[in-house]
């Protein structure tokens, strides 16, 4: 069993899914199943523009202390290191995707790094994807996006290495997403019911699983089950999960006192990156690599 991950936006360490990696482990020993083989794709080092964005910033803000002494500048243009950790990265990391050119660059990563990993395992013929935030999206666009790509695209080269353009059962078997923004994105990405239902077609022995999975406080992540029109999918098993938790103390201290808004501001970030530490995220995915259907249909709802 192969289990490939590709990562979101604002992730600067390629070592991104170790601790995850030490959950499912826990998780399969517990099962008595032996361990997959994983692998950790890395786009991250794919040049964004962001770091001349904020040298401009900088810039702006330095005139206007020029300007204004008197000023607390830090005061006037609040939560700099959080924009600039998070906010910029976030848009920046989509930003550089839909960049026609950068965006292949990344295809490209992801391609060359899927082809090193089945090359190493050539007795395995199980591959099993994970992603979160962005790469969700991406996998999206990969598989399903028809119009968007030249015909060299390093996307033809991941479909292939997954075996979803043969006429034969798929080596793709199971698809986790974490953190999803898919929602809101296929608006732009324009992918039709029909290309899924054309897709969960090539799986005649035993349908795709598919689990989205939503973190209570994550405001990225949404369920897609009814856009999706899963139910009436032949070949298709989907489900939505949700992970029903706090993203941090504070954001629980924030909420228990009514102050919604301060809660949210607070957990935004935790929340979206919660899903690399969290045992319920981990069984859920365990499950979902497994087939283990009753596991997956006992709750819809899980805890950190």
């Amino acid at each position: 069993m192969l289990v490939f991950f590709i990562h979101g936006v604002a992730t600067k360490d390629a070592d991104y899914s170790k601790h995850l990696q030490n959950l499912l482990k826990r998780e399969f020993t517990r099962r008595n199943e032996a361990l997959p083989h994983f692998y950790s794709s890395f786009w991250g080092v794919v040049y964004k523009q962001t770091g001349q964005l904020w040298h401009w910033i900088h810039q702006d803000l330095q005139e206007l202390k020029k300007n204004y002494p008197q000023v607390d500048v830090g005061d006037v243009f609040r939560y700099q290191e959080f924009r600039e950790d998070f906010i910029s990265q976030f848009f920046g990391d989509i930003l550089t995707y839909f960049n026609t050119s950068k965006g292949k660059d990344i295809r490209e990563i992801i391609a060359e790094q899927l082809y090193k990993f089945v090359r190493a395992h050539p007795e395995d013929d199980e591959i099993h994807i994970v992603t979160h935030s962005l790469g969700s999206v991406v996998l999206w666009d990969v598989l399903f996006s028809e119009q968007n790509f030249e015909s060299d695209d390093p996307a033809y080269e991941i479909r292939a290495l997954l075996g979803v353009v043969k006429n034969e059962e798929p080596k793709l078997r199971s698809i986790t997403k974490m953190g999803s923004p898919i929602l809101f994105f296929n608006m732009m990405l324009n992918v039709k019911f029909e290309t899924i239902e054309n897709f969960a077609r090539k799986y005649q022995a035993s349908p795709l699983r598919w689990t989205n999975i939503i973190h209570s406080s994550d405001i990225i992540a949404y369920p897609i089950q009814a856009s999706l029109n899963s139910k009436s999918i032949p070949g298709l098993f989907f489900r939505d999960k949700y992970i029903w938790a706090d993203a941090n103390a504070a954001e629980r201290g924030a909420r228990t006192f009514g102050q919604a808004q301060a809660a949210m501001a607070i957990g935004v970030t935790d929340a979206h990156g919660a899903y690399w530490h969290s045992s319920g995220t981990a069984r859920l995915i365990t499950a979902n690599l497994l087939g283990d259907v009753t596991a997956i249909d006992s709750s819809t709802i899980d805890t950190q």
